[in-house]
């Protein structure tokens, strides 16, 4: 694991670190107690030799080893609740950031996670994370002191004796040794290929539809016959090195005590020791046979909580989209856009080893009101620019400017709350239409039930919306599968309405939509277009009446630009995509 990795742990355990203390002070108290009652016992079993006061003394040690297991039952509770509170608040906390990141992630940085691999790590691994704090540590405090005390007590006893007993110790460290390393790899691995599984089932029951379609669901119950098997086999290689790590600790422990009952035996004959300390080293002994045992369980756990932290971490320290400072989140913005010199590039490159721009060197202004339309071929780099404006893809700097401030230099709240953006492909939530609808709405804004009918007949989906029997209360399932594609375009466009944005983006958000419901939609919308600031992306030729000028896209350059009129009669790009797509309109309509 990385050390910065080590220093995030570091922190994160520091901010509780009054429930360890609290815990260990526990912890200690409750071992404290149960490792005095050997030693009492020894003193009880010597004090038989006095015949005349052995019951009164059976009697007075049996209430104190009484007293001692009952205050030990005490503040073993007391230790669980502190180290597994701090455990779940830790688990907490991580899931709170985890999540909190998620939202933040840049797009280079979604497209190295797999979406069923987040889901595990922000379940499974975190889990496991929480069981390394809270009985990993618990586990290995109460290990580490009863090792130290019993060996002290062992060593006052008889260092002879002692000797003997670590005679399977040296067998011990190298068995960990060899095996720690190992574990951790193979941890590492068990965690990924579960993120695996998630991951497929996530793909699958999203995709099942196409699945289905495309007659693919041998090949997919066999894809994931790999992945579990994949899974499985890693699962095996854990299982077996714990089947050997267990029985090696405990047959180790067991020649110590066979060892010691062997040699002790002869010294208690011999009289080197007397009984009692026999009685109280085999009970001392006896303790440290389960944390023998325990060791093998306890360098497994670390190794997966490590690898676990390590995953959750990964996440953690992706790359975000990072959010200026120097803006307030209220600052009011008005609708004029300029571009300047802008090219993007992702981070694929070219058979040559070269970036790929997407966008070319782009310049362009918008003036406030204006409606600018955005055509041109698929794969131009029209939606790559929408997010850019919005800044769902790190923009460069001094590149965009709206109302005159650059903004990469603004706070997502305020550049987001001036522009309404509708992709093509708008997420519904597993919702109802209401609260799908007032999304991006705050407080009793919500619940006004006027101004959300209003938004979803200015996007020609009311109507539809009172033939369903629970009308606004309708629950529209995951990703809003009880709709079709053009009811879901159209509440898209009904949540960025009840915003009222100063600037409108609607990247083909109606493609799904047949002519005579785009046509009801635009003009539906036509004063509020008017009013705002607005591009419309489109591979359609209705929209295009609605825009003041036309920009022509093509391979990431803004070839074109003019009046529709203008555009026409020059004969170019534009005249020829107009006239395709016309053809198709008209025989769609026909």
């Amino acid at each position: 694991m990385k050390r910065e990795y080590y220093r995030k742990l570091l922190s994160v355990l520091k901010r509780y670190l009054w429930w360890f203390v609290g815990g260990i002070v526990a912890v200690i108290v409750f071992d404290g107690a149960t490792l005095l009652i050997p030693w009492i016992l020894k003193i009880a079993i010597e004090a038989l030799k006095d015949i005349d006061n052995a019951q009164h003394s059976i009697f007075y040690y049996a209430l104190l080893i009484m007293s001692l297991a009952i205050g030990g039952f005490v503040f073993r509770i007391v230790s669980r609740l502190f180290l597994f509170g701090a455990a779940r608040y830790i688990e907490y906390d991580l899931r709170e950031e985890l999540f909190e990141r998620l939202l933040k992630l840049s797009p280079s940085s979604l497209i190295k996670f797999r979406t069923g691999d987040l889901i595990s790590r922000a379940s499974n691994d975190l889990n496991t994370i929480k069981m390394f704090i809270g009985f990993g540590f618990l586990t290995i405090i109460s290990t580490g002191f009863t090792y130290i005390v019993a060996l002290f007590a062992m060593l006052k006893l008889s260092l002879t004796l002692t000797f003997y007993s670590f005679i399977p110790l040296p067998f011990i460290i190298i068995v960990v040794k060899k095996v720690t390393p190992k574990m951790y790899l193979i941890s590492k691995e068990t965690q990924e290929r579960l993120g695996e599984i998630s991951s497929m089932v996530q793909e699958s029951v999203s995709g099942v539809q196409t699945v289905k379609a495309f007659v693919q669901e041998d090949a997919g119950d066999r894809r994931f016959y790999d992945i579990s098997r994949h899974y499985y086999n890693a699962r095996i290689r854990m299982v077996k090195y714990m089947g050997l790590i267990f029985p090696l600790m405990g047959m180790l422990g067991g020649i110590g005590t066979l060892i010691v009952l062997w040699k002790g035996g002869e010294m208690v004959i011999n009289k080197e020791i007397t009984l009692g300390d026999f009685v109280a080293f085999n009970s001392y002994l006896g303790m440290l046979i389960w944390p023998s045992i325990a060791l093998g369980w306890i360098f497994t756990l670390i190794q997966r909580g490590l690898s676990s932290f390590e995953r959750v971490c990964d996440v953690l320290t992706a790359p975000i989209l990072e959010e200026s400072t120097e803006s307030s989140c209220d600052e009011k913005l008005s609708g004029d856009i300029e571009v300047k010199n802008l090219s993007f590039s992702y981070d694929s490159r070219n058979e040559n080893g070269n970036t790929q721009k997407v966008l070319k060197d782009i310049n362009l202004t918008i003036e406030e009101g204006e409606t600018l339309a955005i055509v041109g071929p698929t794969g131009s780099g029209k939606t790559t620019f929408a997010k850019l404006l919005t800044r769902l893809l790190e923009v460069p700097p001094d590149t965009i400017f709206i109302g005159g401030k650059d903004i990469s230099k603004l706070s997502f709240d305020s550049l987001r709350k001036t522009i309404g953006y509708v992709p093509q492909e708008g997420f519904i939530f597993h919702n109802t239409i209401r609260e799908n609808v007032a999304y991006g709405l705050e407080g009793d804004a919500s619940k006004n039930d006027d101004l959300l009918k209003r938004a979803l007949k200015l996007s020609d989906f009311m109507k539809e919306v009172e033939l369903f029997p629970k009308k606004l209360e309708t629950e529209v399932g995951e990703r809003g599968i009880t709709l079709s594609g053009g009811q879901r375009q159209r509440l898209t466009i009904a949540r960025m309405l009840v915003c009222d944005p100063e600037i409108i983006v609607l990247d083909d958000s109606l493609s799904s939509v047949d002519t005579h419901t785009e046509k009801n939609i635009l003009s539906n919308i036509k004063d509020i277009l008017e009013k705002k600031t607005s591009i419309i992306i489109t591979h359609r030729i209705s929209p295009l009446k609605y825009a003041d000028r036309i920009a022509v896209i093509e391979d990431g350059r803004i070839t074109e630009i003019g009046t529709h009129n203008e555009l026409m009669a020059k004969g170019e790009s534009y005249f020829r995509l107009y006239n395709r797509q016309a053809i198709f309109e008209e025989m769609e309509e026909l």
